[in-house]
């Protein structure tokens, strides 16, 4: 019978400690607010109420609030949305990106942009809406707030109309996403026409810390001139010009039809191919891409890679 209650303790002592790693783990909160600012803190709150229900911090991924737009929102929205569908690509994909961030206030305004035409793909425009709401959280109440939780899960629902989080106000935040020790993506696709560096990253949906080490592995065979098998490469790209015409086998720096990444829509490009092990990366937004030319209407194929970040925040899943 001692050893019975030896054990149970034992056990208890276990899971006490567990949690109390788990809570420890939990802290650290990035906040965007509603006028734009980007806030590292403690979060100082152990759980969070969504429509009545108290969620432990240490269960959440990250939140996105639906609370109307802001007079400095809504101006953003109106001018990201033209930039998307103008000519600039930087100006394009920095608009993406703030588009993204700003999140559930957009996808109204978004949707009333949209034309009835087949010019879907691989249109940025198009593949913004999944970037604000995947289908699996979309439903007819566009004014519920989004809660993800490490499980995978997805939850809708009112955020708590007063107090306040890592130092900011329920009312003035945007969007929250919890630091977690570990963040994995396993089987992205990064396809070569549509994740083209001529048309937009893949964003993982995982932003890094200064602190942050990033392992990928990637996979696969992309074609970047139909059955021209120079052309053709895994995700290390070319070793060599693809045809006579060329003189070598690089691109802004980079081999065609290499796996590159970049951290946020305004990064420097670097080489991820097969295998990437770094830590010591911008902070930021982590992207992918197949590096090609503006002749990238002849992709065939697609990386599949996997991702794993220390001290990271999951902001959502990989699109």
């Amino acid at each position: 019978m001692l050893r019975y209650h030896l054990e149970v303790t034992r056990k208890l002592s276990a899971l006490w400690w567990s949690a109390c790693i788990l809570l420890s783990a939990a802290d650290t909160v990035q906040i965007r607010t509603t006028d734009g600012r980007v806030v590292e803190a403690d979060a100082k709150v152990r759980a969070v109420k969504v429509g009545g229900r108290e969620i432990l911090l240490v269960r959440i991924a990250s939140i996105h609030s639906a609370t109307p737009a802001s007079d400095a929102e809504k101006a953003r929205i109106d001018a990201d949305l033209a930039a998307v569908q103008g000519a600039d690509r930087r100006a394009r994909d920095l608009a993406v990106e703030e588009l993204t961030a700003i999140g559930l206030p957009v996808m109204a305004p978004l949707l009333k942009v949209y034309k009835d035409t087949d010019q879907h793909e691989p249109r940025p425009l198009y593949r913004l809406f999944e970037r604000i709401i995947p289908s699996n959280a979309d439903g007819f109440d566009r004014s519920q707030s989004l809660i993800r939780l490490t499980s995978g899960q997805v939850l809708r629902g009112a955020l708590p109309a007063s107090g306040e989080i890592g130092g900011v106000a329920w009312t003035q935040m945007r969007a929250l996403a919890v630091r977690q020790k570990r963040v994995s993506r396993a089987a992205m696709q990064a396809h070569s026409l549509r994740h083209s560096t001529q048309i937009e990253y893949l964003d993982t949906g995982v932003s890094l810390t200064a602190s942050s080490r990033v392992e990928i592995g990637a996979r696969g065979f992309a074609r970047l001139s139909w059955d021209a098998d120079g052309w053709a490469s895994d995700p290390n790209g070319l070793t060599k010009p693809g045809s006579p015409a060329y003189k070598s086998n690089l691109w802004d720096g980079q081999p065609f039809g290499v796996l590159v990444g970049r951290m946020g829509a305004g990064g420097d490009v670097f080489f991820v191919g097969k295998q990437l092990s770094k830590a010591g990366l911008a902070a930021g937004r982590l992207m992918l891409a197949v590096n090609d030319n503006r002749h990238w209407q002849n992709n065939l194929g697609t990386y599949t890679a996997t991702l794993t970040a220390t001290d990271a925040y999951d902001w959502g899943a990989a699109q």
